[in-house]
């Protein structure tokens, strides 16, 4: 396996490098988030399985043989069919990113390698196929040539790599978005792998076709050049890639070499067909750019047969050339005048069916899953059949809350009771009401169950919330960082990314909202009952008490409206046991869609859910919703004849004392146990509902963490590459630029000084002095000033030195030279000459102190560093030789024309 562009007799590209991520744990997140088989053993084994082999399709070297496409082939067969099933993306997806380094950029020192790091799964499949035409490029050019086996392999691997370099090309921009891709990925560089790899399977069928008619293989030759001709103008008009600068070479060089093959062949054929002339001409015209390739020296670049070739076509065009003076005489056509040779193609690119298995064993891992289509099909059609099922429950509970409610506002069966007792006694629907109450746990149980509700709807508010407020403060960072970086803050908004969670979030807001005004609802509801219940749950002497006595109503018995009203309630029992067993077949009833939606899957290419859904939900149904329908219906004509019966039962009743009580307290009672029964069953269903949508909305707190995370991981990734970047760019950005001003003045040299104003009296200078015997300097070595450019040089005497406020000089490393050659410590200087104080060095603008507010030149302003500074080691002063300085003897007298030093200047 190679990493580097390789050119040789054919051209092989590099691999990409990837950064290894672990698959493991963001898989089975996705697959308990999403209840796909979470306590499957295999399927998780599958999973650690699954990372395994992309590890070694990634991680590991591969060798330049087919063995090693196969393990590419397997990584991307596993991966294109897990993708429909668990698709790797942001948001709703496995949250990986992946990323990719670009195989054909020089590593930066600043910046590294360029890479492009994205978290969606087709990327991957994207770059995996990359390697696999890339692999298939070195495979082919590692065949060997000289077996028609071997060129028919290489060809074979040439055509299949340019195909998927063309797939690739045509899919690369959908995937990625507005992000920059690296170079290796842009589409003119992939349109120009596959031209590159079109023309070398061209040749290796012109390499093959040695032995045939001259004329074939003219053709041949003739596509080859055109092939390559076309590659080259692909490299040239695409991104400028250094690295391609060879391939550019080694396309230009082979075009012109088969443009000389197709015209020798054609010239062979024409000898052949008698005509010499014409074949003169197309051999003399191979001889400029055979010339050119001969210069080039660039055996590798068009193969080693060069010289062999020059030699042949040398001795074909004498021989030739030579029969047709001799013999045939004929005319030799101008070369311009000579037809093109037309191209035989053979050559093509392969077209890559995404459809199909690269593998030739494929073994699907993870079977047990269905396609993500078939799962969120699924899962639509598991709503619409709730949303039916509880629809018609809801019908049937509406049906039976009217009928108790008539029921109990007629006292019945109660009424009817009180004929067959004494005074009294209480009625026996009475007593089996209480007892069932008491068995259930009266008021007792409901205010346990009205208690938990507000900490179960707390709950899952918190959770809900804290969901939305990380997608938020994701959302919020995101935005910041946008606005910092602009355009280069290239990855997805996170209010696009994140639309699908909200859309979640806002259904569970909703539920909640409702279940909130459901549950006052209910409270309502007991608070009216309340006094019932608690009646109903008293012991039986107790309950007696609180029942007015009734009068006697024996003389009613066998009356036919006592008897027809008694059917009536028997009815109405019948009728509410036949709703239940309704209901609980409207629950229980169960069928899988799996299989007929992978079926449409399979022959459509796309699931069509509603139809499908509704065409088989009103088969399964249909027989149940009949039944509802007929209940409901039966129900008119049933509450019609009770009220009926009622009315005249009323009439014979016989009015005695406490009668009225008795029998409001009996409706009041009658509706105190069906506001218990359905209280409870509210309350109970209410407490389910809040368990579960803690589940549900712990999933998507789940989701909502994930991504986050997965955000926040690509966030670090993006700045740390653009912090790269921004460090590369400032390294290659150039010197800064001396100003104008500071040039013109070191290219004009200083004014000659003025001469004295009058010449000095000729006057006998005394002998100098022998100097006083010292120790020579125990450490110090005595060195010269060191010798510096001219435009550095000091102002010479007399020429004004640099005023306050004057440009300081760019450089400042230079100490500055004397205006004239130092004097031997000890001697007078010489005649004519004055020295000059210390002067300002060039590149320390001259410092005025400051005191009262008034300004003194002429004393230089000591650097940080120098001697009298604390805290800094003593360093030697600027502009003056490394030795050291002599004793200072005042027997010294002042010599003629030199100036008193400074009073604080230290010698």
């Amino acid at each position: 396996m190679s990493y580097e562009v390789e050119v040789g007799r054919f051209l092989n590209l590099p691999l990409k490098k990837t950064i290894d991520v672990d698959l493991v744990k963001p898989m089975e997140a996705f697959i308990k988030n999403n209840n796909l088989n979470k306590s499957d053993e295999d399927l998780m084994r599958s999973v650690r399985e699954f990372d395994a082999i992309r590890k070694n399709a990634t991680a590991k070297a591969l060798d330049k043989h087919d063995s090693s496409l196969k393990v590419l082939y397997q990584y991307y067969d596993q991966l294109s069919s897990l993708n429909k099933k668990m698709p790797f993306c942001e948001g709703v997806g496995v949250n990986v990113l992946f990323t990719w380094k670009g195989s054909l950029d020089k590593k930066k020192l600043t910046s590294g390698t360029p890479k492009l790091s994205i978290a969606n799964g087709n990327f991957e499949l994207l770059c995996v196929l990359y390697n696999i035409a890339a692999l298939m490029t070195q495979i082919g050019s590692n065949s060997n040539l000289k077996t028609d086996d071997g060129l028919k392999v290489g060809a074979k691997y040439f055509m299949e790599s340019a195909g998927v370099f063309n797939y690739v090309k045509d899919h690369i921009s959908r995937v990625v978005g507005n992000l920059a891709v690296t170079s290796d990925l842009n589409p003119t560089t992939l349109h120009s792998f596959a031209a590159i790899m079109v023309a070398q399977a061209q040749e290796c069928f012109y390499m093959k076709a040695a032995a045939m008619k001259a004329k074939l293989q003219a053709k041949l030759a003739a596509q080859v050049a055109t092939y390559y001709k076309d590659a080259a103008s692909a490299i040239g008009s695409g991104e400028r890639i250094s690295s391609l600068n060879q391939a550019l070479e080694q396309c230009q060089l082979k075009r012109i070499y088969y443009e000389c093959r197709a015209e020798y062949h054609e010239a062979k054929a024409l000898v052949d067909g008698g005509s010499y002339g014409e074949a003169v001409a197309r051999l003399k015209r191979i001889e400029p750019p055979m010339k050119i390739l001969m210069k080039s020296q660039s055996k590798n670049l068009v193969g080693t047969d060069l010289n062999a070739f020059n030699t042949l076509y040398n001795a074909e065009l004498k021989q030739i050339e030579k029969d047709n003076s001799f013999i045939y005489l004929d005319m030799v056509p101008k070369p311009d005048t000579l037809s093109p040779i037309s191209g035989a193609v053979v050559a093509k690119a392969k077209v890559f069916d995404e459809t199909e298995k690269l593998s030739a064993k494929f073994n699907d891992m993870f079977t047990a899953l269905v396609p993500l289509s078939v799962h969120n099909a699924l899962e639509v059609h598991d709503g619409k059949k709730k949303e039916l099922v509880g629809r018609q429950i809801d019908r049937l509970r509406e049906s039976n809350n009217l009928l108790n409610g008539v029921m109990s506002s007629l006292n019945l069966p109660a009424a009817l009771e009180d004929v067959n007792s004494s005074g009294g006694d209480l009625p026996a629907s009475i007593l089996e009401k209480s007892r069932t109450v008491c068995s259930k746990g009266g008021v007792e149980t409901i205010d346990q169950l009205l208690k938990d509700l507000p900490d179960a709807l707390e709950r899952n508010r918190q959770i809900l919330n804290e969901s939305v407020r990380v997608l938020d403060l994701e959302q919020t960072t995101d935005t910041e960082l946008r606005q910092n970086f602009g355009d280069k803050w290239t990855r997805k908004p996170s209010s696009e990314l994140t639309a699908p969670l909200r859309q979640e979030a806002a259904k569970y807001q909703n539920i909640i909202e409702n279940a909130k005004k459901a549950d006052a609802i209910v409270r309502e509801k007991y608070h009216t009952n309340r006094e019932g219940i608690e009646i109903l749950g008293l012991p039986e002497p107790e309950l007696k008490k609180k029942i007015p006595a009734a009068g006697s109503l024996a003389s009613l018995k066998g009356n036919p409206v006592i008897v027809e009203l008694k059917m009536l309630c028997e009815k109405v029992e019948t009728i509410k046991a036949e709703r239940e067993v309704i209901e609980n077949e409207l629950r229980e009833t169960k069928f899988d869609m799996t299989d007929i939606f992978v079926q449409a899957l399979t022959s459509d290419g796309a699931i069509d859910e509603n139809p499908l859904s509704v065409q088989h939900l009103d088969r399964v149904y249909q027989p149940l919703i009949q039944q509802v329908n007929e209940s409901t219906d039966s129900q008119k004509n049933l509450l019609a004849n009770i009220q009926r019966a009622s009315e005249q039962f009323s009439v014979l009743k016989q009015q005695t004392a406490g009668g009225n009580q008795r029998e409001e307290m009996l409706k009041k009672l009658a509706a105190a146990y069906d506001g218990f029964q359905e209280l409870s069953s509210h309350l109970t269903e209410g407490g389910k509902f809040y368990n579960d949508l803690t589940g549900l909305l712990l999933k998507l707190q789940t989701k909502c963490s994930d991504l986050v995370f997965a955000r926040k991981t690509e966030k670090e990734y993006l700045m740390r590459d653009l912090q790269q970047g921004i460090i590369g760019n400032a390294s290659e950005v150039a010197d800064p630029q001396v100003p104008a001003h500071i040039q013109e003045a070191r290219s004009v040299p200083p004014a000659r000084p003025p001469p004295p104003a009058s010449a000095p009296s000729a006057i006998s200078l005394p002998s100098a002095p022998v100097p006083a015997p010292r120790a020579p300097p125990a450490t110090t070595q005595a060195v010269g000033p060191p010798q510096i450019p001219a435009h550095q040089q000091a102002p010479y005497a007399g020429y004004p030195a640099a005023q306050a406020g004057a440009a300081p000089a760019p450089y400042s490393n230079y100490p500055m030279q004397t205006p004239y050659p130092p004097q031997p410590y000890g001697y007078p200087p010489q005649g004519g000459y004055q020295p000059q104080p210390p002067q300002q060095q060039y590149g320390y603008p001259q410092q005025q102190q400051q005191q009262g507010g008034q300004y003194y030149p002429g004393y230089p302003q000591q650097q940080p560093g120098y001697p009298g500074q604390p805290g800094q080691p003593q360093q030697q002063q600027p502009g003056y030789p490394g030795q050291t300085q002599p004793q200072q003897y005042a027997a010294y007298p002042q010599q003629p024309g030199q100036q008193q030093p400074p009073p604080n200047y230290q010698g």
